[in-house]
């Protein structure tokens, strides 16, 4: 039956039943994630070691070979150490823990950013009322009754064309009368206009990845940093629910909360291969250290990887140190380690098996989010006629009665 069709109850009766059929399925939900983090758990040190023993034997066996075994010994000992700290991190309540911090550092630049766009306003705002008026000019005799008065002023301030338009040419440069006070004040409120979506097209880029998030990244494995990722279409502004431990009963809460449990993992990932990274740079096993930053436009294909091993990122750095010409050398590639869910769960089976399982119910999942949001709008709708009518209805005049 078409929804629309339905009455006010019948639509809050169909979220009801939603929510509790979300509800019977949560506990499914939160048991396939905990097994896919266990299993994870279980593989993470063999695929952190298998990485390292390409770059090691692969990349430089030459440097391998000239340390000591005392050395190599102490860092086999300190890859345990790195993957066992973060293994311990890799729980639902402690990824939704990170995924709390994140929330309110977000928020925090979100604050930060309207602040900065407000005061910026502001003092172009001050800036513009302070400028001196200019002088007034000769008023110019009034025109004959009935004629028609010409002039060749422009309708606008001249400074406004001074200033550019968007999508018109600079003009050239001309000379222009003495703007009228009235001209002034409108030329002032259009260049405040002006400024005002130019700098909401500053807070609009400041999205992007910044470098103070870039700062806050670059910390440990078990640092509490934030990475400059979009979480996705379904993300709406956060919620403190959303990143509880404890799966949200509405399906449109889960679904952002998947995404949120999701961001955290990558993270924790993200800074134990950085981790790794630092470890191998002390010993001269790596050819260089990239930074988060980067590793996180990788994660995110900000950048053009080249085809490299599971778990390690090749790319093409355009710099060189030959005295040759920077067109006969070739670009100098550098490869690193860069631990993602979808290499580890090419190499294990197993992990691969509770991906699928999570996928089908990520599926079934964002049917019944689509499914959800149909009703509550529905229900939004039909409240809303009915306050219309109530409130369009006739109401019977209280003095008219007692008269």
């Amino acid at each position: 039956m078409d929804p629309n069709a339905r009455s006010l109850d019948d639509a809050q009766r169909q979220l009801l039943v939603l929510l509790q059929q979300q509800e019977e399925l949560s506990p499914a939900l939160y048991r396939d994630l905990a097994l896919y983090l266990q299993v994870l758990r279980d593989g993470l040190l063999h695929s952190v070691q298998q990485a390292c023993f390409h770059l090691a034997t692969q990349v430089v066996p030459e440097r391998y070979n000239q340390l000591p075994a005392q050395r190599r010994q102490a860092f086999q000992q300190r890859l345990r150490q790195l993957v066992g700290r973060c293994s311990s991190l890799l729980t639902i309540e402690q990824l939704m823990a990170l995924a709390a911090q994140q929330q309110r550092r977000d928020q925090r630049r979100q604050l930060k950013r309207q602040q900065e766009l407000l005061s910026a306003l502001i003092e172009r705002a001050e800036a513009s009322e302070d400028r001196p008026a200019p002088m007034d000019p000769e008023p110019a005799p009034p025109a004959p009754v009935g004629s028609v008065s010409l002039s060749l002023d422009l309708p606008l301030a001249a400074d406004f064309f001074d200033n550019g338009v968007p999508g018109l040419s600079a003009p050239r440069p001309t000379r222009e009368p003495d703007p009228t006070p009235e001209a002034e004040g409108r030329g002032s409120e259009l260049s405040l206009m002006q400024g005002l979506f130019e700098l909401a097209s500053q807070g609009l880029s400041a999205d992007a990845p910044s470098a103070e998030a870039e700062r806050d990244g670059s910390e440990s494995a078990d640092g509490d940093g934030d990475e400059s990722e979009e979480i996705s279409d379904w993300s709406a502004p956060f919620q403190p629910e959303v990143t509880a431990a404890q799966i949200p009963r509405d399906p449109l809460l889960q679904v952002r909360w998947w995404a949120h449990f999701d961001r955290a993992l990558r993270f924790r990932l993200r800074n134990l291969s950085h981790a790794v990274n630092v470890e191998m740079m002390r010993l001269g096993l790596a050819q260089g250290l990239l930074p988060v930053s980067l590793l996180d436009a990788a994660l995110q294909a900000r950048v053009e990887a080249l085809p490299a091993p599971a778990n390690l990122l090749r790319l093409a750095l355009p710099i060189s140190l030959s005295p040759a010409p920077p067109e006969a050398v070739p670009p100098t590639e550098v490869l690193t380690l860069l631990l993602r869910c979808s290499d580890l769960e090419f190499e294990q089976p197993k992990l691969r098996t509770c991906r699928q399982r999570l996928e089908q119910r990520r599926r079934a999942l964002r049917t019944m989010a689509k499914r959800y949001r149909t009703w509550q709008r529905r229900v939004s709708a039909l409240e809303a006629e009915q306050q219309w009518f109530q409130d369009s209805s006739p109401h019977p005049n209280p003095a008219a009665d007692r008269s």
